[in-house]
């Protein structure tokens, strides 16, 4: 199978220390066709244009609406665009080339993916979607040497306890709108007294509905960035901005 370049030069995958703002999608709405309707004749005809079995391919809203109706939560699922829109608002930035960001993708499954800091993906949404086709398949990407995307052997509750355990004291905030209400400004202060400590901040990932309760109780602080519903990209662009102008003030401050 072929490999999509993912960045420049190949390196280290990341690690823990040393970052200061991991940011997690949860529950994204990222998966493979489920078994229970690879034989629907919408799922056939897609798989047959994409030259693929109907078991590779990313179950998509947009290409699989109606055969997903038969599926339990489906109006939360089937939603790859949400995860590349909210990558590429988080990878391209000051924080992720500096080595300041760290990023995963919680699946409704549980799993975690890891992103190693210096990847740097397809921007062609298609190309985008052949990626990650190939990483639920195969577990990581590429699949030999070292891994720039990979499906982890621990769950979202693992994934905090582990970025924790690099210092005395952990921040953990949940982007929700039932969350404290919050301006931009807020949310810079909110970074800016916390600076020393590493930030873990939760992005839902997902078309509709709410947090899974064990998903929410692993948050300490619970955030509401606008009385509007806002796209989970758009949450990631203010995190990351304002967590950089922290910075910039801390600098300042000292």
């Amino acid at each position: 199978m072929k490999t999509v370049k993912l960045l420049k030069s190949f390196g280290q995958t990341h690690s823990a220390v040393g970052i200061m703002l991991h940011v997690i999608l949860l529950e994204s709405a990222l998966e493979l066709i489920p078994r229970e309707i690879t034989q629907l004749k919408e799922i056939q005809r897609n798989a047959s244009r994409r030259g693929k079995k109907p078991g590779e391919l990313l179950l998509d809203q947009t290409h699989h609406g109606r055969s997903m109706t038969q599926l339990e939560r489906h109006e939360r699922r089937g939603r790859p665009d949400i995860v590349y829109l909210s990558l590429m608002s988080l990878l391209e930035t000051p924080l992720c080339r500096q080595n300041t960001l760290s990023v995963y993708v919680h699946m409704q499954d549980g799993r975690i993916i890891e992103l190693a800091s210096e990847v740097r993906l397809p921007r062609n949404y298609n190309r985008f979607i052949g990626l990650f086709e190939q990483l639920l398949l195969v577990g990581s990407v590429p699949p030999d040497g070292t891994p720039l995307l990979r499906i982890m052997d621990y769950d979202l509750a693992q994934l905090i306890t582990r970025i924790g355990s690099q210092s005395p004291r952990v921040t953990t905030a949940l982007m929700v709108e039932g969350g404290h209400p919050t301006s931009f400004l807020d949310l810079q202060s909110f970074f800016l007294e916390r600076r020393e400590t590493p930030m873990i901040v939760g992005v839902g990932a997902f078309p509709h509905g709410d947090f899974s309760k064990r998903v929410s109780e692993l948050f300490e602080t619970q955030l509401r960035l606008d009385s509007d519903v806002m796209m989970a990209w758009h949450v990631c662009t203010e995190v990351v901005w304002a967590y950089h102008g922290a910075l910039e003030r801390a600098q300042h401050i000292h």
